[in-house]
């Protein structure tokens, strides 16, 4: 037992030092290849000031105020415009260095270099560490990038560029040079591949979004880069700044229909509703409503879980003008999918403020009936169909079915109110005058005849028959005498 404790030890003992540094090196590697934080502040009289973190012991920092030029090769400072100064400064491993520069006469430059508090020769000393950070420094801030982009660009094209933006770890400084790089107004296949770039290795979705949208026309001109576009668009993980870009490539009209059904597919990749809604509502505004574009925004529509921005979107296309007549009932069907009573009756009160045929009205008010189980709501909905629609027709019949099926006697009553300062034929009166046989409650139905009464004395004929019949399904003997008084 003992012997197999100290084999036992021994093997521990021997695996603790790779262990150890296993555990140590692998997070540092990956550490140094993400946490790269760059800290740059300008004040008004133009001064920047920029403190780079590269993993947890590489930091520099460095000051400058004017133009500065770099060298072809990137190792030195040439030229800085007049007023102007460089200042950089690294400490690592309590080993601090700092070179500072300033323009000369004549056009050169005073060049320093200190070593902790000691001055130290630039030539024989500053000039290599300087050739060593500068690389850094410019990978690490937008200094010189125009300049660097216009040499890169010149000896290799798009391609050299994007090379050199693969070792710059800023987001920031990444956008910086391929929006320089767009500038130059490159190729279709090209941009496809700087899009490629964006939505690999810019990590923000500030930045993402940024390069996308100022772009937008530009990207969207060809079938080859625009489906590039759009995978960079749904790369961005930030559903403001998705909304955003998706936003801006409406607008700018250059999306064709095949491409509009990606931008729709990414928009229910959205998990805000208030920013799904926002696509929706932009797409509206700015393209007709065909028959594919319904059918896109319906299903869309339909992945939207908030009752309220669901009917923003509903309400917005029903009020679009030329909606097809298909596209109307896709819309008005996609309303099944809305649980709250007060948005449903919302869009079918603003749908009834139109004329509607007896096809249409069937379906609202079957609509009304089958998703509204609140009689209030259904009650609102029924007022305004007998406020404003024409009951001259079938319309009418459609209306007295959906009353029939209220449990509510109060809400069923002021529709009947509603119906009777409407004027309608002897047959009509006496089908309405029947239907308030539904009533459970004596009150409300003598309320209801009553209401009746100056129209029923009017008419005369059959429509004091209908009346008399139907006082006689009253119970309460009060209720009954106040009924048929009303009518002699």
């Amino acid at each position: 037992m003992i012997n197999l404790l100290k084999i036992f030890l021994g093997l521990f003992l021997r695996l603790v030092p790779l262990l150890l540094f296993l555990w140590l090196t692998a997070p540092t590697l990956q550490a140094q290849s993400r946490n790269t934080s760059v800290n740059v502040r300008t004040n008004k009289n133009g001064k920047t000031s920029i403190s780079v973190k590269k993993g947890r012991s590489n930091h520099f920092s460095l000051e400058y105020e004017g133009d500065i030029s770099i060298s072809d090769d990137d190792t030195d400072i040439i030229a800085i415009s007049k007023g102007g100064y460089f200042e950089v400064r690294k400490s690592a491993f309590g080993n601090r260095r700092r070179i500072y520069m300033e323009p000369g006469a004549g056009g050169t430059l005073i060049k320093k270099y200190y070593v902790g508090s000691a001055s130290v020769n630039f030539e024989t000393d500053g000039r290599k560490w300087l050739a060593e950070i500068l690389p850094e420094v410019l990978r690490a801030t937008s200094i010189g990038a125009e300049q660097r982009v216009n040499r890169m660009y010149k000896r290799g094209g798009t391609y050299a560029v994007l090379k050199e933006v693969e070792q710059i770890d800023s987001d920031y400084v990444k956008a910086t040079y391929v929006k320089l790089l767009l500038k130059k107004n490159p190729s279709t296949k090209n941009l496809s591949t700087i899009l490629t770039v964006v939505a690999n290795d810019i990590d923000s979705d500030y930045h993402k979004a940024d390069i996308l949208k100022r772009n937008t026309k530009a990207f969207l001109g060809a079938a080859v880069s625009t489906t590039a576009y759009i995978e960079a668009a749904g790369a961005i993980e930030s559903d403001y700044h998705k909304t955003d870009v998706l936003k801006q490539s409406v607008k700018d009209g250059a999306v064709t229909q095949s491409q509009l059904k990606s931008l729709f597919q990414i928009t229910r990749d959205i998990d805000s509703d208030y920013h799904k809604a926002d696509v929706l509502l932009t797409v509206m505004k700015n393209r007709s409503l065909d028959e594919q574009n319904v059918n896109l925004l319906v299903s869309t529509a339909r992945d939207i879980d908030s009752d309220y921005h669901k009917t923003a979107v509903l309400k917005a296309a029903l009020a679009t003008e030329g909606l097809s007549s298909k596209g109307y009932s896709a819309f008005v069907s996609s309303m099944s999918s809305i649980d709250s009573d007060h948005h449903s009756a919302d869009i079918l009160t603003d749908l009834l403020k139109n004329k509607l045929n007896s096809n249409d009205l069937r379906e609202i008010v079957q609509l009304a009936d089958d998703n509204i189980s609140s009689d209030y709501h259904k009650g609102q909905v029924l007022m305004h169909v007998a406020h404003h629609q024409d009951l001259q027709s079938d319309n009418l019949t459609v209306l007295l079915d959906a009353l029939r099926g209220m449990s509510s006697d109060s809400h069923r009553a002021s529709v009947f109110k509603q119906l009777a300062k409407q004027d309608f034929s002897e047959d009509q009166l006496s089908n309405i005058l029947r239907a308030t046989t539904s009533f459970s409650s004596d009150s409300h139905q003598s309320a209801t005849l009553m209401a009746f009464a100056p129209s029923v004395k009017k008419k005369g004929g059959a429509t004091i028959e209908a009346y008399r019949k139907a006082c006689n399904t009253i119970s309460s003997e009060s209720h009954y005498g106040r009924a048929l008084r009303a009518i002699q």
